[in-house]
Parts: C-alpha cells; sequence; structure tokens
C-alpha cells in the first residue's frame, strides 16, 4: 500500500471511530434530557460570574457549583420572604435558583448531564423577615426540582438559612456540590 493510501484509509478509520464515539455520547446524554423535557425545564448556557469567582470548580469527581441566582423573564428575582413574597414564591425563586445550578452543571459535565452521581449538598439562603420561619420550604423548589430529575440520588444532605439581605435584593441564593462520573 502507498503511503498516502496508507495514510488516507487511517484517517477515515480514526473518522468513523470518532463518529461512532460521539453518537455513544449523545446516546449517553440523553436520558436526563429527555427528564427535562418530560419536566418542562429549559437549561440555557451558564450565566459569567459577575465578580471575582468562577461559576463552578471541578475538584476530583465533585463539582462545586457557586451559588447561583434566581432569575425569571424579567431578570433576578427580587423580594423579602414574609415581608412582599409568599412561601410559594420564594418556591419558584429557589426552583430558578436550581434551573441555574443545571446551566453551571451542564458546563462542568461537558454538556452531558447523565455524568451526575448524585447531589451531594445544597445550601439555600433565603432573604426573609426575623418572624419568617419556612425557609425550608423554600429551599425545597431546589429539592424537589434535584429529586425529580434524578430521583434518590438527587436528594442532598441540605441547610436552608434565613438571612436580613442577599446580594442585589434577590428572594434566595442556592449553592450546590454533586458527584460526578
Amino acid at each position: 500500500m502507498k503511503r498516502r493510501s496508507f495514510f488516507a484509509a487511517a484517517g477515515l478509520s480514526a473518522l468513523a471511530v470518532n463518529m461512532i464515539s460521539s453518537k455513544a455520547t449523545a446516546q449517553m446524554g440523553g436520558k436526563i434530557d429527555a427528564k427535562l423535557a418530560e419536566l418542562g425545564v429549559e437549561v440555557a448556557a451558564a450565566d459569567a460570574p459577575v465578580a471575582a469567582y468562577v461559576g463552578w470548580r471541578k475538584v476530583g469527581n465533585m463539582v462545586y457549583i457557586a451559588g447561583q441566582v434566581p432569575r425569571d423573564e424579567n431578570g433576578p428575582i427580587v423580594g423579602k420572604l414574609g415581608a412582599n413574597m409568599t412561601t410559594e414564591q420564594g418556591y419558584a425563586a429557589a426552583r430558578a435558583c436550581g434551573v441555574s445550578i443545571l446551566s453551571q452543571l451542564k458546563a462542568a459535565c461537558d454538556g452531558n448531564l447523565d455524568r451526575v452521581v448524585k447531589c451531594v449538598q445544597i445550601q439555600g439562603l433565603v432573604n426573609s423577615t426575623d418572624d419568617f420561619t419556612e425557609q425550608h420550604l423554600v429551599v425545597n423548589g431546589t429539592s424537589e426540582l434535584f429529586r425529580d430529575i434524578w430521583g434518590e440520588p438527587g436528594l442532598a444532605a441540605r441547610a436552608a438559612v434565613g438571612t436580613n439581605s442577599l446580594p442585589l435584593g434577590i428572594a434566595c441564593e442556592v449553592l450546590a456540590v454533586f458527584e460526578v462520573a
């Protein structure tokens, strides 16, 4: 076989292997993407940080997601639970934080959320009045989203903390840690 023919054949073989590998990767990523579609959850590209931090950091098989801000079509969701927001509105804001976490996690997993083994920890901060005591119900917006996506592996060790203020006046902020394969 001539040298040129050999390298041409080798190149075609490598291309075929790459195409098969890409197809397998796309199929692997389909399970969670299908679940998100079933739940009506759209995961946008991860937002860039707005201060001196990174959106996520991978250490070994753990992915640490920076605190995520709740957003809707109008921008950041602002308000104070117990003053001008209900628990149900806070729950929706925490769910929006969960969707933002998914965006960062997807970036950390090279677009394949099927790599997630489990959610290890969730920390939720809730902007609330001194007498508001339903922070746990607010942070359920994130916890239940992850449970609905991954089942029991989506449930995490968790904290739900009330605070008198959050950046930009946002209703809540949630950060998370995931184990990935």
